[in-house]
Order: C-alpha cells, then sequence, then structure tokens
C-alpha cells in the first residue's frame, strides 16, 4: 500500500504542525529526489532544509519514515532528544487515523485535584 501525493500533503502537514509545536526548525517536504538511485534526501538552499522523498512503489511506513527523520537530520538532533522528536513525529502521524480529520489535533488533559498545603509556621507564630 503506497502513499500518494495527497496523503504525502496531508502527513507533510501534521508533521510540520508537531515539528514547529516543539520549536524544531521545519523542513520544505517535495517529491522525488533529483537522484533517481536515491529514496531520500536533503539539501539546504538559503539555509532551509529541503527533504526530497521519492513515493513511487514504497510502501507508506517507509515514506513516513523517510520524512520524520529528515526532519531529526535537518534540526541536527543526535541520541535521546532525536528519539524523543522521533517519537513525537509519530504519534502525530499515528493520531491522524484515530481523529478522522487530520487538520484538528486534540490532547487529552486531566486536571488532578491536590489538598491545598499545610500553612508553614513563621517566627512570629513560634513566638
Amino acid at each position: 500500500m503506497g502513499m500518494t501525493s495527497l496523503d504525502f500533503g496531508t502527513a507533510a502537514r501534521s508533521l510540520a504542525r508537531a515539528a514547529h509545536l516543539r520549536g524544531l526548525v521545519v523542513p520544505v517536504f517535495a517529491s522525488p529526489p533529483s537522484r533517481p538511485d536515491l529514496h531520500r534526501s536533503i539539501r539546504r538552499r538559503n539555509g532551509s532544509p529541503v527533504v526530497s522523498i521519492r513515493l513511487g512503489d514504497r510502501p507508506r511506513g517507509a515514506v513516513l519514515s523517510d520524512m520524520i527523520e529528515g526532519i531529526v537530520v535537518a534540526n541536527y538532533l543526535e541520541d535521546s532528544k532525536a528519539d524523543l522528536v522521533r517519537s513525537a513525529l509519530w504519534l502525530a502521524i499515528d493520531g491522524e487515523g484515530d481523529q478522522g480529520d487530520a487538520s484538528t489535533l486534540t490532547l487529552r488533559t486531566e486536571v488532578v485535584e491536590t489538598a491545598p498545603a499545610p500553612p508553614v509556621p513563621t517566627k512570629a507564630a513560634a513566638a
């Protein structure tokens, strides 16, 4: 099951939104790469990263993985920071199908009520 250019555009918008919310540089996504022997390439034009990805005859997961890795590389992320960003970006993509409308992002928030802290004794109260 491949990815259409429409799917590619939707994924690019979702990933861009998730990257932007995390304060990351959002690359331009394009297809295909200029070199026919590559599945993914990244270059910088006037300081802005451009990630080009081949769509044809490739599984959707491979294309999404290349898009996510393009964001990681464009932001020079390494080690645990890169892993954290990869996980967050996969969640942004995986959440699309559950919501039906990829243009909305719903975050679950829980309110936890706690008892007020007891008053702290002061020197005046001790005297």
